[in-house]
């Protein structure tokens, strides 16, 4: 989903909490449009749709958003809600007349014994109509439409300015990953104190910076922290670290490559996923994944996944030797016993080669 638009209730109790207030950023959700407007003139090719939009858990409500005109009736969108904009008022009266910004893309029908996929726009507004009918307030496209050119887009100066950088050379060749500057820890054999020197890192890396300012302003951290983040460093590199807090945002993906403890690297991805409408999991609850590889001095490369969801855990350690999967098996009661003591909700703990999967599941087709 790459479209941004703002949110404007048109169907609900009035004395209700704003829609925007039963949603977190990152919560993602569906849209069905049910009726094309008007058109939103000056030759424009978009045109303000009614959407109903349904939240889990809640029940369905009508909101008003501004798409292209060649959008069908009855047609779905993907939704993700990335929060209020900057400087919007948070309380009050003018907080019920903020418009919320969500990311949305086009639902593509999928045929028969096809999974359904979704079709990307490349950027839009959304507006919430909960007071107001009319739709003159509602924002300009933020970036091009899908089928659209930027020069049909009215874009702002500084979204000008950030995309001719996104599309310069010196954007293009960014380390995808973050590069820890310093050894993380040097207490690799206490996973407490590992734990949270590994969240320290993170913390501290530069990729949080602006909701630290806001923190710090707020009076919930100190600023002294906030010169330990590349940011107050005289070496400090802003299209490095602009590119990967894009990707972040943008893709809900954060990788890290660094040394964990000393001569011991590691790379290190943390993703968030919706949770399947098919599982038992709780659809209002996202999946975070965390994904390790670490090349150890006796079990050589091991790859770890650990997915979380409301505090459950499931564990896959791979191996890439063989040879060391039968050592590694053979501790695995100890293992979970050792994860659950130190407070963790085990769902499973597998321990599996890549090649004896591959055996396993060869043998399955067979």
């Amino acid at each position: 989903m790459r479209a941004v638009s703002s949110i404007m209730p048109v169907e609900g109790a009035q004395s209700e909490a704003p829609l925007w207030s039963r949603l977190r950023p990152g919560m993602q959700f569906t849209g069905l449009i049910l009726q094309k407007e008007s058109s939103a003139g000056n030759g424009s090719e978009l045109a303000n749709f009614k959407v109903q939009i349904q939240l889990p858990n809640q029940q369905p409500a009508v909101v008003q958003m501004q798409l292209p005109s060649h959008l069908a009736q009855q047609q779905a969108l993907q939704m993700q809600y990335l929060g209020l904009p900057q400087g919007q008022a948070q309380s009050g009266k003018e907080a019920s007349a903020a418009h919320p910004m969500v990311r949305w893309g086009v639902q593509a029908q999928a045929k028969s014994g096809e999974a359904s996929t979704t079709g990307l726009a490349t950027a839009g507004l959304l507006a919430d109509t909960a007071q107001s009918e009319g739709a003159g307030d509602l924002p300009h496209l933020l970036g091009s439409m899908a089928g659209q050119t930027a020069s049909q887009v009215d874009l702002s100066n500084p979204a000008q300015q950030l995309q001719r950088w996104l599309s310069s050379p010196m954007f293009q060749h960014q380390a995808a990953a973050l590069q820890a500057q310093t050894i993380v820890s040097h207490s690799p054999q206490k996973p407490q104190v590992l734990a949270q020197d590994l969240k320290h890192a993170l913390d501290s890396s530069g990729l949080f910076y602006e909701s630290h300012l806001k923190d710090a302003a707020l009076g919930s951290r100190p600023w002294h922290q906030l010169l330990q983040e590349p940011q107050n460093k005289p070496n400090f590199l802003p299209p490095e670290m602009v590119a990967q807090q894009l990707q972040v945002l943008e893709q809900q993906r954060l990788s890290w490559h660094g040394e964990v403890w000393p001569g011991q690297t590691m790379q290190w991805e943390i993703t968030e996923r919706e949770s399947s409408a098919h599982s038992s999991e709780d659809p209002s609850l996202n999946a975070i994944q965390s994904n390790l590889k670490l090349t150890l001095p006796r079990l050589g490369e091991v790859s770890v996944r650990i997915t979380m969801v409301n505090g459950r855990f499931a564990i896959r350690v791979q191996p890439q030797q063989t040879s060391v999967l039968a050592t590694m098996q053979s501790t695995r009661s100890e293992l979970a016993t050792n994860l659950q003591s130190a407070g963790l909700t085990l769902e499973s703990l597998q321990i599996a080669s890549e090649a004896h999967e591959a055996a396993s599941q060869s043998y399955a087709a067979g």
